[in-house]
């Protein structure tokens, strides 16, 4: 009499615990990937932010240690705004429309800036602009005074390329302009002193004990 071979097949209860298992690692692993990958996309914008640090601060060596202005004042001044203004520190032979269009494409752009249009990312603060008896004369870097604690450049809303802190009164108006969520409900300040800082809104702005954005306030 011949004895069969046992068979080495998977029953169909079995393939579906298998199943049922595999699904299960899947939904426990999936948020920790998602994390990673958000944690990674907030790292490369603050990498992009750095070097926007940088490159302002070898626009401000070349022209008597100012500030580059944003729209807010440039053309007043004959100036270029701030994104053309540093595009020759940028690895770009000219300030050109090509030169411009590659780096909203890139440095200019955060990863995570869902909003169509490529449009810029980041902002400059107006405060280093503004001239007046109401505010503090900081259009040079060495004028601010304390650059650890005062915000150069931020992640945007609005598809400008600066932000007017001064006529903010209550932090529902820095939600409007600033992208404070953009990196899992934070969004990274690069500050004076060349620092990026990943933090909440209300670690940069809560009037009216704390202003990290008004020279004159920053603590």
């Amino acid at each position: 009499m011949k004895i069969r071979p046992a068979s080495c097949g998977f029953t169909l209860i079995e393939l579906l615990v298998v199943i049922a298992i595999i699904a299960l690692l899947a939904a426990l692993l999936l948020p920790a990937l998602n994390r990673g990958k958000a944690s990674a996309k907030a790292t490369q914008c603050r990498s992009q932010m750095r070097q926007i640090g940088l490159v302002t601060r070898l626009y401000a060596d070349d022209h008597e240690d100012l500030f580059p202005r944003s729209q807010h004042s440039a053309n007043a001044n004959d100036m270029y705004p701030w994104e053309r203004a540093v595009a020759p520190y940028l690895g770009g032979k000219d300030i050109s429309g090509t030169t411009l269009t590659n780096l909203l494409r890139s440095l200019y752009h955060c990863p995570e800036d869902l909003r169509s249009g490529a449009p810029l990312s980041y902002g400059l603060n107006v405060y280093f602009e503004l001239e007046g008896p109401n505010y503090l004369s900081c259009h040079q870097i060495a004028q601010v005074p304390k650059p650890a604690a005062t915000i150069a450049y931020t992640e945007l809303l609005a598809a400008i390329d600066h932000v007017m802190p001064e006529d903010w009164t209550q932090l529902s108006d820095a939600m409007s302009d600033v992208a404070y969520t953009r990196h899992s409900g934070k969004s990274n300040y690069l500050f004076v002193d060349g620092r990026v800082l990943l933090l909440p809104l209300t670690r940069t702005y809560q009037p009216p004990a704390l202003d990290s954005w008004n020279p004159a306030l920053a603590q």
